[in-house]
């Protein structure tokens, strides 16, 4: 592209805070991230014991205690987080379930509920993981010199259990984050 047409097609861009305003174009121009996810809490029956759940929490900060309370019942528990920021608590009373602690809380999803929620995580996470990996790749590959190289994402790492739709989907998530964040940077570090 010539430098005549670059500034040409550039110009549109340059007006948008004029026009926008400057809360406005930062929100416009800003990269849209998925937000982390805030603690979360499922409670799931036990396998061979239909009389009782397994409450496991996400998103806690590590070390503290949390509070698990049935708020169904009379069950509860005071676990520890791990330091992955997840907790169990084995072997509750079927119910339901609130976790605090550490200035977090969650009310405890189950059923279908719970299975979004690990969908939604699974599908946010590798959104993120593939523009994160994506610009990385373009980075290095502008910075050596290859501008015409194209994107290849890695496959997607799956730490929870979604169903195979939310798979999917989140490997198209990825994919399509990787894309976009790969050609970001290879704009951005190539020159003409």
């Amino acid at each position: 592209m010539s430098k005549r047409i670059g500034v040409f097609l550039g110009a549109p861009l340059l007006a948008c805070p004029l026009v926008l305003g400057p809360a406005a174009f930062a929100a416009w121009s800003a990269s849209p991230q998925a937000p982390l996810p805030a603690a979360q809490c499922f409670v799931e029956p036990k396998p061979g014991d239909a009389t009782k759940s397994i409450v496991t929490g996400e998103g806690f900060k590590k070390g503290t205690k949390v509070t698990v309370d049935q708020t169904d019942g009379p069950g509860g528990v005071l676990v520890t987080v791990g330091d992955d920021g997840k907790f169990t608590a084995a072997d509750q009373p079927n119910g339901k379930y609130t976790a605090s602690g550490g200035g977090l809380s969650a009310n405890c999803l189950s059923g279908q509920a719970a299975q979004d929620a690990v969908n939604k995580n699974a599908i946010d996470a590798a959104r993120r993981a593939g523009a994160k990996e994506g610009f990385t790749i373009g980075k290095e590959l502008a910075e050596a010199g290859n501008c015409d190289a194209e994107p290849k994402p890695k496959p997607v790492p799956q730490g929870l259990v979604p169903d195979p739709a939310a798979q999917k989907e989140a490997k198209e998530a990825h994919d399509a984050a990787f894309e976009a964040a790969f050609n970001t940077a290879i704009k951005r570090y190539c020159t003409d």
